[in-house]
């Protein structure tokens, strides 16, 4: 992020404060400046989602943004926001379960009213990747196609057959990684490969195995492909998560650690581990992992950020962030500070908060976002 003042920013989220939450603003004159959004899911079914705005320069936050600047377009966000996009000064906002992909003003966070938000033939869309002004690609969870958009004018402008629920992108050079998360909406698929799709010919080029789940994947400095599994451990026949490494040449992965079982030294007890998220460090040297403990029912609990070292393929000893009686969520890197953005949940009705910590570990500040605070994005 470049640094910018953000005196005019943190007037303007002082005179929220000073209102009811859920006050609208005057959409005139209003702006956010430099900061991250923050996508807050909401309940399942319940349209409750939001979006917040954090400025860490003047520590001010902003909760139901979109609610107050759009108050008099639309009352809901919808059900369940999933993802964050951002381009030539626009913002997209996926939400999942209404299958709604809006477009604003970054600036302004104002709904433009003149291209639909709801498009046609998403079963479920998740997230969203910008290649160019006039195309991104929309990854579907129950569909088998990565959808073609057009952020200009909002219309569907193909797809490209892949065979498989998609779910996270990212982009080497001309070629677009997508993970296959799911398979709850076909049995009959084994959700463990990673597809490459040529984004010069909208044509899926390679299909790479991996752990069962990948749920997330990150670029490193030699531009291979690490992609985090979580290995299916609600099912029968469920593996341990584990962290692969692609070669974007070879198109060939190979395992590089996994989180076995360990047996706790006082209680005797069997620890099982799920690893739900990973990101890249800005020099892409080291992932950042959250690895939570689970327990006999299947839940996560004594959640912590690790650190593992690409050159050496190990995880730091040394290395923890404790969520502290929380669950971590999900979690973001500050693309020129390094910095961490933790996401943490407690009591499932209750607002989240983000911890924001240095590449070190060292907590620098905290604050209340929505309810089920999520995917980020730094502005």
């Amino acid at each position: 992020m470049k640094k910018q003042k953000w005196l005019l920013v943190a007037a303007l989220a002082l005179s929220l404060f000073a209102c009811e939450p859920d006050q609208p603003v005057k959409p005139e004159g209003f702006t956010v400046g430099t900061g991250v959004f923050v996508l807050n899911e909401g309940v399942y079914q319940s349209a409750n989602s939001s979006l917040t705005f954090y400025d860490p320069d003047g520590d001010t936050v902003i909760n139901n943004l979109f609610k107050k600047v759009n108050f008099d377009l639309t009352q809901s966000l919808g059900d369940v926001a999933q993802s964050l996009a951002m381009a030539e000064g626009k913002l997209f906002i996926v939400v999942n379960n209404s299958n709604y992909i809006y477009k604003m003003d970054a600036n302004t966070i104002r709904i433009d009213t003149t291209k639909p938000y709801k498009l046609q033939d998403f079963y479920s869309p998740r997230e969203m990747h910008i290649v160019a002004p006039n195309k991104a690609y929309v990854t579907d969870l129950m569909g088998k196609e990565l959808w073609i958009v057009n952020p200009q004018d909002m219309t569907h402008a193909g797809s490209v057959a892949m065979g498989k629920m998609t779910e996270k992108m990212v982009q080497v050079g001309n070629e677009l990684y997508v993970s296959n998360w799911s398979h709850y909406y076909d049995a009959t698929v084994i959700n463990n490969t990673v597809q490459v799709v040529d984004v010069n010919n909208d044509v899926k080029v390679a299909e790479i195995t991996v752990g069962k789940e990948p749920n997330t994947m990150a670029v490193d400095k030699d531009g291979h492909v690490w992609v985090l599994c979580e290995g299916a451990t609600w099912e029968a026949d469920s593996e341990k998560p584990t962290l692969w490494e692609i070669d974007p040449v070879l198109k060939t992965a190979q395992c590089r650690y996994s989180f076995e079982d360990t047996v706790d030294a006082q209680t005797g007890e069997t620890v099982s581990f799920t690893a739900t998220c990973m990101k890249a460090d800005p020099q892409g040297r080291n992932l950042y992992v959250v690895v939570s403990e689970v327990d006999e029912y299947g839940f996560s609990r004594d959640s912590e950020v690790r650190r593992f070292d690409v050159a050496s393929m190990a995880f730091s000893e040394s290395f923890r962030i404790p969520a502290e009686g929380k669950t971590f969520y999900n979690m973001a890197v500050d693309p020129t500070s390094g910095e961490l953005y933790v996401s943490c949940i407690g009591n499932p009705t209750a607002n989240g908060t983000i911890c924001r910590y240095t590449s070190d570990g060292v907590l620098l500040s905290t604050f209340e976002a929505g309810l089920f605070p999520s995917a980020m994005l730094f502005k």
